[in-house]
């Protein structure tokens, strides 16, 4: 008997001390699609974990890595996580298949910093017949290369498309002469070795004014705005935050940038910080007008199965969009005229 009670009693203070111990909460889960920190604005959600942005806006933030969008999107509705990092065109693609329950919060990807590069001897005027490198059918890169290209007068059907996945790896087989040309961000086409073989057949620039679209953004599923609200609004002031000092002080990209990618030369970083002065989004990068160009721009072929009949219609922002959070975070913070302007109308 006394041997149950002695076990008993070390069973309670067991228990008592936890009890009195810190609780512990779950880490405020990101997925992410690239496997290593982005030579693009949307390193920023790479870097706010990294520099201590979550830490010292008081949330714990874990990354969690997705090969691509729709390993993403299958996570973030499995509960794999809090927030995902995808494409407009996936979220409103989720919409039209009847999955409303996943809402875009924020964009630290508003712009397109993109280049078109090729084989030193191409031109866009030559093109036709060559192989031309894609993350996959359908994906955003194709969508975006499809719709430059074209608007270059380029055919997109009189090209080889090969889907070969990420930019890095576009990147190594157009070095190594297995494409003749690809999409790729300006800092990929930056770190290239060897680059003056090739050169920039669509600029960062041109680029952008072709296809002026928010690529991608931040969602989560509704449930947790309403269950993991206060992370969520630190998640928003840390990137927010982040994005103004990158914004303020170009230098500081360079060397968080450094740190997380001591792979790139400094002169590579410094040109790209320079590049990118003014596309952070430091008012949380869902500005409505830009969201209302991009859903017009990219819901051209969404229909709707009514009794069996396909049937064209339009997905308006306010139900994939959400501007509460970031609303109260910028209550909190102030706006900021460094990056994307304030836009609610």
């Amino acid at each position: 008997m006394k041997h149950i009670i002695k076990a008993i009693g070390v069973t309670i203070a067991f228990g008592l001390s936890f009890a009195a111990g810190p609780v512990l909460a779950d880490p405020f889960r990101i997925i992410v699609t690239e496997t290593e920190t982005p030579l693009v604005p949307n390193s920023l959600l790479y870097l706010a974990r990294e520099e201590g942005y979550f830490d010292r806006a008081g949330v714990d933030v874990e990354l969690v890595p997705a090969a691509q969008t729709p390993m993403a999107v299958a996570a973030l509705r499995s509960g794999q996580g809090e927030m995902a990092n995808i494409s407009v065109d996936a979220l409103i693609s989720l919409h039209r298949e009847g999955a409303n329950d996943v809402v875009a919060i924020h964009s630290s990807g508003k712009t397109i910093p993109y280049v078109i590069a090729g084989r030193k001897d191409l031109t866009l005027e030559t093109m036709a017949g060559s192989s031309f490198g894609i993350g996959r059918i359908r994906s955003l890169d194709h969508e975006l290369s499809s719709r430059v290209l074209e608007g270059h007068r380029v055919n997109i059907d009189t090209l080889q498309l090969v889907p070969l996945g990420e930019p890095k790896v576009r990147a190594q087989a157009l070095a190594t002469g297995r494409i003749d040309a690809t999409t790729m961000s300006i800092g990929s086409f930056l770190a290239m070795p060897e680059r003056d073989r090739f050169k920039i057949l669509v600029d960062v620039t041109d680029f952008f004014e072709t296809v002026p679209l928010v690529t991608k953004v931040d969602v989560l599923r509704r449930d947790t705005l309403e269950t993991r609200a206060d992370e969520v609004d630190k998640v928003l002031e840390a990137l927010t935050l982040a994005a103004r000092d990158y914004a303020q002080s170009p230098e500081k990209w360079v060397e968080a940038m450094e740190r997380a990618r001591p792979d790139v030369k400094f002169a590579t970083l410094s040109e790209l910080a320079k590049i990118y002065q003014g596309s952070w989004t430091v008012n949380g990068g869902l500005q409505f007008g830009e969201l209302i160009y991009t859903a017009k721009n990219t819901q051209s072929g969404v229909v709707l199965k009514v009794d069996g009949e396909d049937t064209p219609f339009r997905i308006e922002v306010e139900n994939w969009a959400n501007f509460s959070p970031m609303d109260r975070v910028l209550t909190k913070i102030g706006t900021s005229d460094l990056g994307d302007t304030l836009d609610r109308e």
